[in-house]
């Protein structure tokens, strides 16, 4: 049993702590709200993206070059985590999926590289010396679309260029405010399938910023024709590109929700912890304080008896 000083030291340390935790928690369910709300208010413009290619598709046989498959040679993948840490596992899972994806091309004999965003990422390729094409950090909490266009022009050049033959993405998934999910998902060659999928992760499946309870879960529906100038191919070559662009931003505000998400559960995680450690240490202070009492107590009466005698 630790002496009455020294107890009452880490119990004052253990109470600061919590008090820590409680303002991250906070803060990170603030932050997490707010980025999922980006994310729902650009779901129109994609909705309405994809029912265009949908169209523009069925008019043409000529498909550009992103939309077409090719032989694999060399592969990409994008790599999402955060730029700081104390969010539980967020950055060690998706770590984790990209190390599985780098052994599977490995021994294939595939030659692959990185495309890192996020500090942990960066950190992660430097550290593994890893291939790492390029590395983008310092997004903010709420990233905009003029700050994501890099990372998606990245992407398209090296694939048009043939720096690689197809692109994947790993990052984590926003389900629910207490679940997320780290996915990987194929972003080059574009498919509709791959499009679709985007969209309907735009929007939680649960909770205040779930698509049933705000009514979003309505997909846009055209039933008239369209008429194309200067014609489908035209269009598809600036349309196809400005939804990949669509798509990395959502996945990095994915990225981003999840941040909050998983950094809000932890910290409360901690602050729980924190407050069980505070009652025990108290218990301990209690019973210390006592003893010693006890003791002062024994050592009058012995000293007394002493005198006595």
């Amino acid at each position: 049993m630790g002496s009455i000083k020294v107890i009452k030291s880490r119990i004052k340390s253990v109470r600061n702590t919590s008090q820590i935790t409680k303002a991250m928690e906070v803060v990170s369910a603030t932050k997490m709200r707010k980025a999922q709300n980006f994310a729902i208010r650009a779901r129109p413009y994609a909705v309405a993206s994809l029912e265009i290619l949908k169209n523009l598709i069925s008019r043409t046989e000529t498909l550009p070059a992103l939309l077409q498959s090719r032989t694999v040679q060399t592969s990409c993948l994008l790599v999402v985590t955060a730029d700081k840490g104390l969010a539980g596992a967020f950055n060690s899972n998706v770590l984790k999926a990209a190390e599985a994806w780098i052994r599977a091309r490995e021994a294939a004999n595939q030659p692959c590289t990185l495309i890192a965003v996020g500090k942990k990422a960066k950190e992660y390729c430097e550290r593994r010396k890893k291939p790492m094409h390029e590395h983008f950090i310092n997004f903010g909490d709420y990233a905009h679309l003029d700050e994501t266009l890099p990372v998606a022009e990245t992407i398209i050049q090296g694939f048009v260029l043939g720096a690689w033959d197809e692109a994947d993405a790993v990052y984590t998934h926003f389900r629910t405010t207490l679940k997320q999910e780290t996915v990987l998902k194929k972003i080059l060659p574009v498919t509709k399938e791959g499009i679709e999928d985007i969209v309907r992760a735009i929007v939680p499946e649960y909770g205040k910023f779930s698509e049933i309870e705000n009514g979003n879960h309505t997909a846009l529906r055209y039933s008239y024709e369209y008429i194309f100038e200067p014609s489908p191919e035209a269009i598809l070559n600036d349309l196809i590109p400005q939804i990949l662009r669509m798509q990395i931003h959502h996945i990095i505000l994915e990225s981003n929700a999840s941040e909050h998400s998983a950094r809000m559960v932890a910290m409360k995680s901690a602050s729980d912890n924190a407050r069980d450690l505070i009652g025990e240490l108290t218990l301990e202070y209690n019973k210390s304080r006592q003893a010693s009492i006890t003791r002062e107590l024994t050592e009058i009466t012995a000293g007394r008896e002493a005198l006595e005698n």
